[in-house]
């Protein structure tokens, strides 16, 4: 960009997220690097919500049989989790002499997923070169989707719900692939001792975490799907690639160290997108290579970078091949290894249960699990105090808890960068900095001084974009002779700074959404930020603004529309100058999951763990006793609800209110009203 050259605003908002902390240099020697590690260790844990998934029973059916003259392939499923199955095929020699070594072969996003073409060449490869290979659909995906078909997709918005839930996508697929090497090692033909794992693209991704956090796998081979956590934040990735807060604790490079003193083999394409580039790969290999050296083990880490587009192709497989037989079976010294002829089958053939329909409930999709594991938080939490001394001593727990889910609100003074007042349309333009490099528009429209009413400040906010004639015209609206002066503010990645990213999965703002949750401020906190620094900034205004005097000290009416309504229930509890929220066609119930729902939702709505604290209508409570209004609201497939549906919702506001003798404060609006 040359000097001068005007900045886009839309792409203010990734410039800012870029700018974030970047990584520290590597630890220098072993005991370092096991005092860091710890710490990536337990920050992986929490970020992937393992601690919260259950194990149960592997309960394990082989359904079906396929015999090759060679080798033959097991159609089976196994329990992960109760009453959640993973559809699964198992490729194995048909001969062989005593336990065989085991590989987990994890797909990527492949058209057919597990049984896609691509994928079984390399697990036919395997077999026939003495390996026994299980390979098994991810959570999601395949016959795993709501509705199995080639080329499903098991991110976006329902897999962002379970960010919410606090079991996010990839942290699923890690215990699923943890349960699959228990059945691996489940079965006698396996060489318990004898493990390893790879995958390509969404597959290289969970091989890293899979082969990272479980020291059965002898050797580990992500194939294309290994970069920077840096690099993610310059472009799009599918949901289940992003860990939540990542970029707080870890870079990918320590991921790759957890593997030392393992045998290491990272694949990479050198026609690849920028997140999985050859380029930024090495830096995560020089980064974990230090670990390796400093444990003896720098023969164990190998970087290979192949010719080809994103792929997992017969050169990546022979690479892989020559690298299982050094560490796995003690032959050759890790050089490629010719593939056996391959003829792969059709993948019905493969498929656990032909008929879609008749696949049993167990097979549970992304946004019913979703749905179940919402369900399950909500009814765990608290019914609402009987007296209000119990009720506030709750509410100050709640109000910490959501302030560290929502990624931390302000501790510095947001910085007033202009204002300019126009007479003629009684209008003030202000221009302020919520943090460093952002820079965010708002309109203080003033009423006529006739106005006869007690005077009062309304801040509204919203998903649109902001401009002085539709501020002067909502405050002409608003205003008349009400006493009211109406601030139309922005608020960060919307409207006029919304980025110019394509819509993914339905999803308008899928790929910031996915930069805030990597650095732990989801987009949720940072539009709650916004609205309590445009707070502050608005006051300011007006205790300056000659024009404004007559509403200096006045009661602060906080309006969100959209998303924007949700953050401004949110940011109440932390503003005691607001005294009345409003929220207009606010999505209010997150929590729903049907394969249906949140179709229209913006992911940035989605904040991780937002649902262990409860659904919008209960954190609500926390504006009690100001004044409170939800109008025009809309479930999460984008349609209006009536008061009637989503009362039951707001029981806990309800209840909270009554302590506050403020049940007529609070109110229920239908749409159209």
């Amino acid at each position: 960009m040359r000097a001068n050259e005007p900045v886009d605003p839309r792409d203010a908002y990734g410039a800012f997220i870029r700018r974030q902390p970047k990584p520290s240099p590597p630890p220098t020697n072993a005991s370092g690097w096991d005092e860091h590690l710890r710490k990536v260790r337990k920050g992986l844990y929490e970020a992937l919500g393992l601690d919260h998934v259950k194990g149960c029973d592997l309960a394990p059916e082989v359904l079906g049989v396929v015999e090759r003259d060679d080798y033959v392939i097991e159609r089976l499923t196994f329990q992960s989790q109760p009453d959640v199955r993973v559809t699964a095929n198992l490729y194995r020699p048909r001969r062989q002499d005593g336990p065989a070594p085991g590989v987990l072969c994890v797909h990527g996003h492949w058209p057919w997923a597990r049984i896609d073409p691509t994928v079984q060449a390399r697990c036919i490869g395997l077999a026939k070169l003495g390996y026994i290979c299980l390979c098994v659909d991810a959570f999601g995906a395949g016959e795993r989707a709501p509705i199995p078909a080639r080329g499903t997709y098991h991110g976006g918005p329902p897999a962002g719900m379970l960010w919410a839930a606090g079991v996010p996508l990839i942290g699923l697929q890690v215990h699923d692939n943890r349960r699959a090497v228990d059945y691996l090692t489940s079965r006698a033909e396996v060489d318990p001792t004898r493990l390893a794992i790879t995958g390509a693209s969404g597959g290289g991704n969970q091989t890293l975490y899979a082969g990272a956090l479980d020291d059965r796998f002898t050797a580990v081979v992500p194939v294309c799907g290994v970069g920077t956590y840096e690099a993610y934040l310059e472009t799009a990735c599918c949901v289940c690639e992003v860990v939540p807060g990542g970029l707080k604790f870890a870079r990918t490079g320590d991921v790759l160290a957890m593997i030392a003193p393992r045998a290491l083999l990272v694949v990479s394409a050198l026609q690849d997108s920028p997140q999985f580039s050859f380029g930024e790969a090495a830096k995560s290999v020089a980064r974990a290579r230090s670990r390796f050296e400093a444990l003896g083990a720098g023969d164990r880490l190998r970087h290979v970078g192949i010719d080809s587009k994103h792929d997992y192709n017969q050169p990546m497989r022979e690479a892989m091949y020559g690298w299982l037989d050094r560490w796995l079976r003690g032959k050759g010294d890790g050089s490629p290894v010719a593939e056996p002829m391959i003829v792969t089958e059709d993948p019905e053939t493969l498929r656990c249960y032909p008929d879609g329909p008749s696949r049993p409930k167990s097979i549970v999709s992304v946004p019913e699990f979703g749905r179940r594991q919402a369900a399950a938080l909500l009814a765990a939490l608290p019914p609402p105090p009987d007296h209000r001394e119990a009720w506030e001593a709750e509410a100050a727990t709640l109000r910490a808890d959501l302030a560290e889910v929502l990624g931390g609100l302000p501790e510095t003074a947001p910085r007033v960068l202009r204002t300019s007042y126009d007479p003629a349309r009684r209008l003030a333009t202000i221009e302020m900095e919520p943090e460093p490099g952002l820079m965010l528009r708002g309109y203080l429209s003033l009423p006529e001084p006739s106005a006869v009413d007690p005077p009062s400040v309304v801040i509204h906010a919203s998903e649109e974009e902001v401009t002085a004639e539709a501020a002067q015209e909502r405050g002409m609206r608003r205003t008349g002779k009400a006493g009211l002066a109406v601030a139309t503010v922005e608020l960060r990645a919307l409207g006029r700074l919304k980025p110019a990213t394509s819509r993914v999965a339905n999803a308008a703002d899928h790929n910031e959404a996915e930069w805030g949750v990597w650095i732990g401020r989801p987009l949720l906190g940072q539009w709650v930020y916004d609205l309590l620094q445009w707070i502050e900034v608005v006051t300011d205004v007006v205790d300056r603004l000659p024009e404004a005097a007559s509403f200096r000290r006045a009661p602060i009416s906080l309006q969100g529309q959209g998303v924007a309504g949700i953050a401004a229930i949110l940011a109440s509890p932390y503003a005691p100058g607001v005294a009345n929220v409003t929220a207009d066609f606010a999505p209010v119930q997150l929590a729903e999951g049907s394969p249906t729902a949140q179709k229209s939702i913006r992911m940035g709505a989605l904040a991780p763990n937002l649902l262990r604290l409860g659904d919008i209508g209960r954190l609500a409570s926390l504006a009690a006793p100001r004044g409170l209004e939800v109008s025009y609201d809309v479930g999460p497939d984008g349609a209006s609800l009536w008061p009637f549906e989503i009362l039951p919702e707001f029981a806990h506001t309800q209840a909270v209110y009554r302590l506050y003798d403020a049940e007529d404060r609070f109110s229920i609006q239908a749409p159209g009203k």
